[in-house]
């Protein structure tokens, strides 16, 4: 018999900014990475997408080739939090 497992969110604030050239959401801002989900997962774009909501109006889901995951992030304006 075997144990089920579950697949969770990692979330992370980088001390560094995440940021993705060209994206135009971001508009060239900074921003904090909410949730971070495994491309491999099939449901994870949609939570990813989940977590965006979740945390506000300029939130929204980049992927990260490196590492091939879907991230939430949040874009700010000035100094980190």
């Amino acid at each position: 018999m075997s144990t089920p497992t579950t697949m969770t969110a990692t979330t992370v604030v980088l001390p560094a900014p995440v940021s993705t050239t060209g994206c135009r959401d971001c508009a060239g801002r900074p921003a904090k990475r909410i949730a971070s989900y495994s491309a491999g997962d099939p449901r994870a774009l949609s939570e990813a997408d989940r977590a965006a909501a979740a945390s506000g109006p300029d939130a929204h889901v980049h992927y990260a080739a490196r590492g091939d995951r879907y991230v939430a992030v949040q874009p700010y304006n000035g100094e980190a939090r």
